[in-house]
């Protein structure tokens, strides 16, 4: 692995996100799963795990104001 230039974030255990700088490419690591991205690329997954991140709020409110969790 190449040293990082600038670690974005990091959980310890889980993974980081970081620009290695020699590529011009941002770094996501979880766990043993690595994708290495353009800037514009990871702004794509930024903003659709944002997105999927509301949806699953609001699903997850709706399905337990119902009481049982199913969808209709």
């Amino acid at each position: 692995m190449k040293r990082p230039r600038a670690i974005l974030a990091e959980i310890p255990s889980f993974g980081r996100v970081y620009d290695c700088g020699a590529c011009g490419c941002i770094h996501l690591q979880i766990g043993a799963v690595s994708l290495t991205l353009s800037p514009e690329a990871y702004m794509q997954v930024v903003a659709m795990v944002n997105t999927s991140a509301a949806n699953f709020e609001l699903w997850f409110e709706q399905s337990r104001g119902d009481g049982d969790g199913e969808e209709e």
